[in-house]
């Protein structure tokens, strides 16, 4: 089991294990509980829908670009996986957000050539796309982990991504490549 523990530590509150079925086989699938700090800067324009904003280092960032950061500090490399409006097998890679929409974001291509085929292999196994991919796909030492940012109380794991994680198991991944990061604000 890969622990990134130290990657939270000034958000971390606790872990725990969800239970995720698939065709009736249940699996543990580990539970970080994380809480940021609001931000209370000034707006942004373009906030992606009315994404909740956190504090990260004084700058103004979304949970899943949190994440991202944190993991980034701690020497893996990330991004947040943005499927929303893209081409089936074409998500979007974003490292930061700039006050733009969400089309003149800046992509970041993963260039390991390893993570990258292992993207594209879970995606053809999830019927030829991205789509339920988990929010940051994050690699460090020949270890990847995808994370799941889900806002306690008002979000939940949906149906695509227990598609895309099925599909990543049919690829050869464990449950230990993956995390569910509960959030809250403060």
């Amino acid at each position: 089991m890969i622990d990134i523990t130290n990657c939270f530590s000034d958000v971390y509150d606790s872990q725990s294990v969800d239970i995720i079925e698939i065709d009736s086989e249940k699996y543990n699938i580990l539970k970080y509980e994380l809480t940021f700090n609001v931000w209370k800067g000034k707006a942004i324009q373009n906030t992606f829908g009315g994404k909740t904003l956190v504090d990260v280092d004084g700058k103004a960032s979304f949970a899943e670009l949190a994440i991202v950061d944190y993991l980034q500090r701690n020497g893996w490399n990330a991004r947040w996986i943005g499927t929303y409006g893209r081409p089936p097998m074409t998500p979007f890679m974003l490292t930061e957000w700039n006050d733009v929409c969400y089309k003149e974001q800046v992509h970041v291509p993963i260039t390991d050539i390893d993570i990258h085929n292992t993207l594209v292999g879970i995606a053809k196994l999830n019927g030829n796309r991205f789509s339920g991919c988990w929010d940051v796909v994050a690699w460090k030492n020949g270890n990847i982990l995808f994370l799941e940012a889900k806002r306690n109380k008002r979000d939940r794991i949906r149906s695509t991504q227990i598609k895309w994680l099925k599909a990543s198991l049919a690829y050869g991944l464990k449950c230990s490549n993956f995390i569910i990061i509960q959030w809250d604000i403060k």
